[in-house]
């Protein structure tokens, strides 16, 4: 107990000392604070969850920059394929794995199975994936924890999968990059 404390406090005081610094290194990278204030949140959380088994060579800073780097590169990667994919889907351009002339059938599996999700499931999820709002956003506007819509989400993936399981690559596909916008 005592040495998860004296990690907390190490954190903390890492925390105190480099926030704003790293955030305006994120914002650099991503050109915006809400995608930057995530990374560094994660960054600081990480450093937390790991800071017993961590061998670090070089510094706890270091190791935060560098954190925050990569996780700003995969984000822009990440935004760059979703927005490849999207892109393709407004202009009708088959999406790879989706057969031609295919994709309304596919939008209606995919609606129809949303629809049939529980009530909160369904609604977080859309919340999520048509309105693009970010978890802590949904938690606010619906009074639960961010752990909640989190759990609503994989719950939402999971009962998607099963009820689309012959389709799931492609249905998932259409999922991530056409229906998630943020």
């Amino acid at each position: 107990m005592a040495a998860e404390q004296e990690n907390t406090y190490r954190v903390k005081k890492l925390f105190d000392e480099n926030y704003a610094a790293l955030l305006l290194y994120s914002i650099s990278i991503v050109k915006n604070k809400e995608d930057s204030e995530d990374i560094v949140q994660r960054a600081f959380l990480s450093l937390w969850r790991k800071m017993d088994s961590l061998k670090l060579h070089t510094s706890a800073r270091a190791y935060l920059y560098k954190s925050v780097y990569h996780a700003g590169l995969d984000l822009l990667k990440h935004k760059k394929i979703r927005g490849k994919y999207e892109n393709e889907w407004r202009r009708g351009v088959p999406i790879e794995g989706v057969p031609d002339g295919e994709e309304n059938q596919w939008s209606e599996k995919v609606n129809s199975a949303i629809q049939g999700l529980p009530e909160q499931c369904r609604r977080i999820f859309m919340m999520s994936r048509y309105d693009r709002l970010r978890y802590k956003d949904i938690a606010a506007k619906l009074h639960i924890s961010e752990k909640t819509v989190e759990n609503q989400i994989v719950k939402a993936f999971k009962l998607l999968r099963e009820r689309l399981a012959e389709h799931f690559p492609v249905i998932l596909l259409v999922l991530l990059f056409c229906y998630d916008k943020g």
